[in-house]
């Protein structure tokens, strides 16, 4: 009797402390087949179970996306680089580059009028000073390739002929030529982009075949010319420059101008004239870049 009592009293308290923990813990799992029914206690929900009560929540925490570890402060790398704006987009420019000389370096197409890989021929008229020769007519082909950075190499060849005064009386005109041959290299200067200084160094060669006449010479030496190039505007370009040699019995000294017109993209006419203190010439041509 006092056995059945105790079981009764028992299975009353189980009882009432099942019904106490769910009204305490609204939501809670339920698990069939477990419970007091089954002759022991419930085994304990999984972790996480009912933390969200009724709300259609699973048992596991939402999923979020994992977080950038990148620094906002990092700067672009190889794996990451920073696209660069296209130019003209935003107002952007590339920056011109400065050569060694601190000049703004120009760009060496052949649509550019200060450029130094050009062709240019010209017709010549070269007039002696005196009275022994007559004035003679010819022509002239300089060639200019561009080096690396600001450098430049140059070779020039000018001939003419012409007629000179008479030695005896009665005596035919004497005939006579003239040939002139240059090769020399420089380096130049952007002052502005549109005003370059160039210096040029090397060797010049004269010869002046006369016949019946007693004026013939063969010089050579070396010259400098110092000059400048002024691309006044988009068609126009001015040249001045002084070339000095060690040449004796040909020009020492000559005082040169020129001006160049664009006719087409890369095609050049130009005028000029050679103030030397032996000779005066003047030229007219075309010049090519490329």
């Amino acid at each position: 009797m006092k056995s059945a009592l105790a079981l009764s009293l028992l299975a009353f308290v189980s009882l009432t402390f099942q019904a106490s923990a769910q009204q305490q813990y609204p939501g809670a799992p339920t698990y069939p087949g477990v419970g007091a029914a089954a002759g022991y206690s419930a085994l304990p929900p999984p972790a996480g179970a009912g933390l969200y009560g009724n709300t259609g929540y699973t048992a596991m925490s939402p999923t979020l996306p994992p977080p950038n570890m990148a620094s906002p402060y990092a700067g672009p790398t190889m794996m990451d680089p920073v696209p660069q704006p296209a130019p003209g987009t935003y107002g952007f420019q590339q920056p011109a580059s400065t050569n060694a000389w601190g000049g703004v370096q120009q760009s060496m197409n052949g649509s550019n009028m200060l450029n130094y890989r050009y062709l240019e021929a010209s017709y010549r008229y070269v007039d002696p000073r005196g009275g022994d020769l007559d004035g003679s007519h010819g022509l002239g082909v300089t060639l200019s390739i561009d080096l690396p950075t600001v450098f430049f190499v140059k070779g020039s060849f000018n001939w003419s002929s012409g007629t000179g005064t008479k030695n005896v009386k009665g005596a035919a005109n004497a005939d006579y030529d003239l040939s002139v041959i240059t090769i020399g290299g420089g380096a130049y200067m952007a002052i502005t982009p549109k005003l370059h200084f160039v210096g040029e160094v090397g060797l010049v060669y004269a010869n002046l075949s006369s016949e019946g006449s007693n004026i013939s010479y063969t010089d050579g030496g070396i010259y400098i010319r110092p000059s400048l190039r002024y691309q006044m505007v988009d068609w126009l370009e001015l040249q001045a420059g002084v070339t000095v040699s060690s040449a004796n019995d040909y020009d020492s000294k000559v005082i040169d101008f020129g001006a160049y017109f664009r006719v087409f993209p890369q095609m050049d006419v130009n005028l000029g004239m050679d103030l030397g203190d032996e000779t005066r010439t003047m030229r007219a041509g075309a010049r090519l870049r490329w």
